[in-house]
Formats: C-alpha cells, sequence, structure tokens
C-alpha cells in the first residue's frame, strides 16, 4: 500500500443541507447591537453606523468585539462573552482572502447560538463569502459588500457610506426569512 496524498478538484461540489437562520427581529427597537471588527478602520464605519442607529432607534447597547482568529485566552473568553450578550451583530469586514471567509464563519457561529446577524465582506471578496456560507450549509446568510478599500475613505467619505448603505444593513437585518 503507498501512502499518498489525496487531491480534490476544487470544483467539486460537496451535497450540503441547508440550514436555516435565526428568525430575524422586526425593528433593531430595544436590542443590543454587536459589532464584531477586524479591518483598517473599519471601526470608523462601525462608529459611524453606531450613530446613525441611535439617531434612529432605541439602542440599549452596544458590544464590541475583535474579530481576531484563532482564538484563545482572553480573545475567546472575550467572542464567548459577545455571543451571549448581544442581540444581532455586525459581522465584518472580510476585506483579504482570510478575513472574508473567517467573517462569514463567525456569522454563522452567531448564528447557530440564536443571534441574527448582517455580514459585510469586499465587493471584490463576495464570492468567496457566499462559498464559504454555502459550503457550510447557509446560501442564505445576509452578506452586504463595502468597497475594498475602506481604509482610504476619510471621515466624511465614512460617512457617506454609511448614508447609502444604512437601510440596506437594516432590510438585511429585518426582512423576514424565505
Amino acid at each position: 500500500m503507498t501512502a499518498g496524498l489525496l487531491v480534490v478538484p476544487p470544483a467539486t461540489k460537496q451535497p450540503t443541507t441547508q440550514r436555516p437562520l435565526i428568525d430575524r427581529p422586526a425593528s433593531p427597537d430595544g436590542l443590543v447591537l454587536g459589532l464584531r471588527e477586524f479591518w483598517f478602520n473599519y471601526d470608523r464605519f462601525t462608529r459611524a453606523f453606531e450613530d446613525r442607529l441611535k439617531a434612529g432607534f432605541e439602542v440599549p447597547g452596544v458590544v464590541r468585539v475583535d474579530g481576531t482568529n484563532p482564538r484563545t485566552g482572553r480573545v475567546l473568553e472575550a467572542w464567548q462573552g459577545f455571543n451571549r450578550t448581544v442581540d444581532w451583530a455586525l459581522v465584518g469586514f472580510g476585506a483579504c482572502g482570510g478575513c472574508a471567509p473567517w467573517a462569514v464563519m463567525d456569522a454563522l457561529e452567531l448564528e447557530g447560538n440564536g443571534v441574527p446577524t448582517v455580514t459585510l465582506i469586499s465587493e471584490q471578496l463576495i464570492g468567496v463569502a457566499r462559498t464559504t456560507a454555502r459550503s457550510k450549509g447557509y446560501p442564505q446568510l445576509r452578506i452586504l459588500t463595502l468597497p475594498h478599500y475602506i481604509d482610504d475613505l476619510d471621515d466624511e467619505a465614512i460617512s457617506a457610506l454609511v448614508d447609502a448603505k444604512f437601510d440596506e444593513i437594516i432590510s438585511a437585518l429585518t426582512r423576514p426569512l424565505g
């Protein structure tokens, strides 16, 4: 018997069972927002989003967590606490070949723990994100795009981007499944 490496063509489709997302809330009113943050200056987007959300809705709290993977020690403890304390989460920002799948995987973990999510991914990596979600049985995961180089935007452009994406994010959160 010869030991060797089994090579599987990357285009091979693996059967997956579609898994359900958690039910969507009717509104973000009264819900604690979770912000899973990872990418240069993405926190500028989330802070502007938080301000806009609080201006239009009753938001009792906002919890931020670093999206660093793999998680151990205090980072893992913070992630587990985040999973237990937020009512919905904006997960991002997937802007590299590793960050996009991890953002999706984090969204799937949150969904599995009963936390509805909206995941933000770079326009250039939407295919990677969708493939990751589909391969895990969640083709319906709510994934939206942002410009790839968000870190190059000044504060005025960040505010304009939040204004442009705000209704789409709220709709992705609250739109009923199915």
